[in-house]
């Protein structure tokens, strides 16, 4: 029986506009202001720091804006976060189907974002009132991304069987073969209509019926 409902935010309840903006334009943007230099390369350096970390660190400093802030010497990541909190947008179908969802299983979010983002995504809409639990990989776990120890230490957390949660989310990998792997019912949302699968989803409100 299917107590939990758990979704990934960012690709699957939340589109990437937030995101792209703060690591690709609003980050470099403040980097070159504060060495004197051209967007396109700050834009350079900046990457390269990046993929840099994510190469060769991976630490669940990764998705940390306070971390990459304190790196290049930057100042108020906050007030970043909070200027660009109106770039924060949700899926047409995301507030229907939480909200037809809760009303039969305790839902919760699973995402690789640290929790600074997700506290702030969480205002938009409403939506943190969906849901029971919420849980970083970086900041609840110490990992930079989903992986199988995670997915079982919720389990253990919320004391149920794996199947007795469902997962959904954007990421192939991480939603769907991570949690399969533990015995987790898990769809993967393809918001394109070019992909079929009888594990995959390109609507949430197809849970609807698939539930």
């Amino acid at each position: 029986m299917i107590k939990y409902i758990s979704f990934d935010l960012d690709g699957t309840l939340a589109d990437d506009t937030f995101d792209k903006l703060i690591w690709h334009e609003e980050v470099p943007k403040l980097y070159a202001a504060k060495h004197g230099m051209s967007l396109d390369n700050a834009k350079l350096h900046v990457y390269a720091e990046y993929y840099r970390a994510l190469d060769i660190e991976r630490v669940k400093t990764w998705t940390d804006i306070g971390y990459w802030f304190g790196r290049f010497g930057l100042q108020d990541w906050q007030q970043l976060v909070k200027d660009m909190k109106k770039h924060v947008f949700l899926y047409d179908d995301t507030i229907d189907a939480l909200e037809y969802l809760s009303k039969k299983y305790k839902l919760i979010i699973v995402s690789n974002a640290g929790q600074k983002f997700l506290d702030v995504k969480l205002e938009a809409e409403g939506l943190r009132k969906h849901f029971d639990c919420i849980f970083s990989a970086p900041d609840t776990f110490g990992v930079p991304r989903k992986n199988k120890v995670m997915f079982q230490k919720i389990l253990d957390k919320l004391g149920v069987k794996p199947d007795e949660i469902v997962h959904i989310g954007d990421d192939h990998e991480l939603d769907y073969e991570v949690p399969t792997a533990l015995g987790i019912k898990s769809y993967h949302l393809v918001r394109s209509r070019s992909m079929k699968d009888k594990h995959i989803i390109h609507s949430l409100s197809e849970l609807k019926s698939l539930l």
